[in-house]
């Protein structure tokens, strides 16, 4: 467990020297989400650098919508009331780009708390969350995350972290 903690920190790390620091504000004003426009982020986690897009709140609320939907769908079976207030709860980053087909995709991240981070003196500070995309390879049930297609109102690829 540390050492995958280690490795979790040190990749953060990684990340976070390549870069500008690029997010933007979000459209609903929910300060428990962040809306990450750095295209280095789909290069890591899906393999290829995307075009961005910033959503607007009808965006936003489309997305929202699928969401709900795939809580319909039991996707989220851990949910104690099966509504999408239970996910608002957690932290959530948005990475917005275009698919290889033209349509818009957000990745959506999931967590419950927000990792201690290191400054240069070696102080602890909260992880920079609203800027830098948060990667965890286990934690639980609050940690997850989906993919979203709002030109095809679907969802797909839900992963749920599991315990170590």
């Amino acid at each position: 467990m540390r050492n995958r903690i280690g490795s979790i920190l040190f990749g953060l790390f990684l990340l976070s020297c390549t870069g500008q620091k690029k997010a933007v504000d979000n459209p609903m004003g929910d300060e428990k989400l962040a809306i990450i426009t750095n295209p280095k982020y789909t290069k890591y986690i899906l393999g290829k650098t995307y075009e961005m897009w910033k959503p607007e709140g009808s965006d936003l609320k489309k997305a929202d919508g699928i969401l709900s939907r795939a809580i319909n769908d039991n996707q989220f079976y851990f949910l104690k009331t099966k509504e999408l207030s239970e996910l608002k709860k957690n932290y959530l980053q948005y990475l917005c780009y275009i698919d290889e087909k033209g349509e818009k995709i957000i990745y959506i991240n999931s967590m419950c708390k927000l990792f201690t981070d290191y400054d240069k003196n070696n102080k602890p500070k909260v992880f920079d969350w609203k800027h830098e995309m948060v990667l965890t390879d286990d934690g639980g049930y609050c940690y997850w995350y989906i993919k979203v297609n709002l030109d095809t109102n679907t969802y797909y690829e839900l992963m749920i972290n599991g315990f170590s």
